[in-house]
């Protein structure tokens, strides 16, 4: 029986902070404080973060969501290291005022 285990991936390692966001399920890094822009906003299950970069994480496909604040083009990121959803991101804001946040999402 020949056994096919899923590759290893990369990891960003934040060490230049001494406060940082990370993983719940498995503590991988996943933003500085210094990038943290906002805590006002809100999300299905609980209060959501807005930061300007993040690392270890990926992304799903575009799509169309209602939000409290209308509607906007989001992707769903997850955890690379353990696969787990960990929000979304904005990959379009159909209102001129959230063009900031849609400079400050990143980019799959």
């Amino acid at each position: 029986m020949v056994r096919i285990s899923k590759p290893k991936t990369f990891q960003a390692y934040l060490d230049d902070c001494h406060r940082r966001y990370s993983c719940a399920h498995c503590r991988a890094h996943l933003a500085n404080h210094d990038d943290l822009i906002s805590k006002s906003f809100q999300g299905s299950q609980g209060r959501a973060y807005l930061f300007n970069s993040v690392v270890n994480v990926g992304c799903g496909p575009a799509e169309e969501r209602v939000l409290l604040t209308g509607l906007h083009a989001v992707a769903d990121i997850h955890c690379e290291n353990c696969k787990t959803t960990l929000g979304w991101k904005y990959v379009v804001c159909y209102y001129l005022h959230f063009t900031e946040e849609e400079r400050k999402a990143q980019r799959c």
